[in-house]
């Protein structure tokens, strides 16, 4: 019987690009290959409120990324490509391992152009007592039929939205095809998980939006907002972003190579009153810890 993990790994069409190279022999344009790369596990105090908790979110920090954001703040892990390829059995392990260090849930950070592998794993782990949730941390830049292959694995998708039109997504990500892409992700993704429910101040399962502020483009928020609003309702919960700071490729591009200001993000914040959104998170300008639960 043919190995499946082969069969997507042969002519991986995963992703947006849908490059169609074998990965055994030649990387995507994410940069992976045909083994799960991974930059490190651990427990992570910074994300959510109802993500981390008290006892840190059981992060896996997956290397290379389907995106090239010139402003990334993780370019080492997700352009550079650092980290130890891992199996399917060690990654099982990770996530048996870090429940076990008191972990919330199992939160498995940028994994799309490794959804085969991170499917079976979680499979794995599941079959070895893994019981809390699992969170699929992403950029949404993903395809529905792929993310498919997660459908009663995972139970919280955790999703950003960067951009709404294709022309920014090309200058910033060189991803044109991104905001068609993210909306059809993110449809799937409610599909699976619906809305957020949340026990004892821990999220179980649901979708949280992620929309990370820009400079300069931060109009662009209400344009998503509306979006979500019309295709999802003002019930969906948001985390609103203002951790943003030029690094990396930033200089490039003058435009971005500033943080955001307090009156673009206060404006950001009229956008989701304007709109009717109650549910979510908010952070300090320029923090990318504190996060202030339930934004009503």
């Amino acid at each position: 019987m043919p190995d499946p993990m082969n069969t997507y790994m042969n002519c991986c069409v995963l992703c947006p690009r849908e490059c169609g190279v074998d990965r055994h022999s030649t990387p995507g344009y994410c940069g992976g290959g045909a083994a799960a790369r991974v930059n490190l596990h651990r427990l992570h105090f910074w994300e959510e409120p109802v993500i981390s908790g008290t006892g840190g979110s059981g992060t896996i920090f997956f290397s290379h990324c389907a995106m090239r954001c010139v402003y990334c703040q993780n370019y080492r892990i997700s352009h550079e490509g650092r980290g130890t390829e891992r199996t399917v059995e060690e990654l099982a392990a990770m996530m048996v391992e870090l429940q076990e260090a008191g972990a919330h849930n199992v939160n498995l950070v940028t994994a799309s152009h490794f959804t085969p592998q991170a499917a079976e794993a979680i499979r794995l782990a599941k079959a070895k007592g893994l019981t809390v949730p699992v969170v699929w941390n992403s950029n949404a830049y993903e395809k529905p039929e792929t993310l498919r292959m997660l459908e009663g694995l995972v139970d919280i998708y955790l999703p950003d939205f960067r951009y709404f039109d294709s022309a920014t997504a090309e200058r910033y990500s060189d991803a044109p095809s991104y905001p068609d892409r993210a909306k059809e992700a993110i449809l799937e993704m409610h599909r699976q998980a619906g809305r957020l429910k949340i026990r004892d101040d821990i999220a179980t399962n649901g979708l949280i939006i992620r929309l990370l502020v820009l400079p300069g483009i931060h109009e662009t928020v209400r344009d998503i907002l509306a979006w979500i609003r019309d295709a999802l309702g003002n019930e969906t919960w948001i985390s609103l972003m203002g951790q943003y700071y030029p690094v990396h490729r930033s200089c490039e591009f003058p435009e971005i190579n500033r943080s955001i200001t307090v009156t673009e993000y206060e404006e950001c914040l009229g956008y989701l009153d304007e709109l009717g959104f109650e549910n979510g998170f908010i952070q300090e300008v320029g923090s990318c810890a504190d996060y202030t639960p339930d934004f009503a």
